[in-house]
C-alpha cells in the first residue's frame, strides 16, 4: 500500500577529512631521534585520532535513539499488518548513524528502508538519506530543536504525488518518540499520519 513505505521515512555525521598541505619542494628525509622514534610518532598518531573520536560531534544530538528495537504499533494501517520496527546503531568508524526500517506482516517482514544520519560539512547541517526497497532515494537535513528533529523533503504522498513532506520526531523520554509526516497544504501543514515509537530490546 502507497501509506505503507512513506509512513516510516522516520527517522530522525560525516567528520570532514583534513587537506593535506601542498608544497614545491621533496621534503628531507625524517631524522632518526631518541625522543622521536617511529613507534612513538605511531602512538601519538592513534591517541589524536581516538581525541577526535571522543570529542563531542554534531551527530551525537542523535545518539540517544542507538540500542534496542524501535517498534511502532501499525496494526491500523491496513490488513495483515502488525507493526513497524526501526534499529539504529553507529557506523563502524563512529563518523554516522546507520538505520533500518522493517515492516511486519502476519505473513513476513519487509525489510523496506535503509540509510543513516550524518553531519553535512557542505551544508554545515545534519542530514539523513535513505534508499527504499523500490531504489528510490530521499534526502533531507535534519534540523535539531531542542527535543525534536524536523525533516523536510520532496516525495510522493499518500496518493502518489510528489508533495512537500515534513516529518516530526518528538523525544517524549529516551525510550518513547512521537513521530508524524505531514503535507504542506496552501500556507500550513496537513498531518498525515503518526506513529508512537518505544524502544524495546533486541537487535
Amino acid at each position: 500500500m502507497k501509506t505503507l513505505w512513506l509512513c516510516s521515512a522516520v527517522i530522525f555525521l560525516m567528520s570532514s577529512a583534513a587537506e593535506m598541505p601542498a608544497g614545491n619542494q621533496a621534503q628531507e628525509p625524517a631524522k632518526s631521534s631518541d625522543n622521536a622514534t617511529p613507534p612513538k610518532k605511531i602512538a601519538d598518531s592513534a591517541k589524536s585520532a581516538a581525541d577526535q573520536s571522543s570529542a563531542t560531534k554534531p551527530i551525537d544530538a542523535l545518539s540517544w535513539v542507538i540500542g534496542g528495537v524501535w517498534t511502532a504499533d501499525a496494526s491500523k494501517m491496513g490488513p495483515g499488518m502488525q507493526r513497524i520496527e526501526t534499529r539504529y546503531q553507529w557506523s563502524d568508524n563512529h563518523a554516522y548513524i546507520r538505520f533500518d526500517t522493517h515492516f511486519v506482516f502476519d505473513k513476513g517482514t519487509a525489510k523496506t528502508y535503509d540509510g543513516n544520519f550524518f553531519w553535512n560539512p557542505a551544508q554545515k547541517s545534519l542530514a539523513m538519506w535513505y534508499m527504499d526497497a523500490r531504489n528510490s532515494i530521499t534526502e533531507s537535513p535534519v534540523v535539531i530543536d531542542g527535543d525534536q528533529w524536523t525533516m523536510q523533503f520532496r516525495g510522493p504522498d499518500f496518493d502518489g504525488k510528489i508533495a512537500d513532506l515534513r516529518v516530526v520526531v518528538a523525544r517524549k523520554t529516551n525510550d518513547d518518540y512521537h513521530w508524524s509526516v505531514s503535507e504542506k497544504d496552501g500556507d500550513s501543514w496537513k498531518e498525515l499520519a503518526a506513529l508512537e515509537y518505544l524502544r524495546v530490546p533486541g537487535q
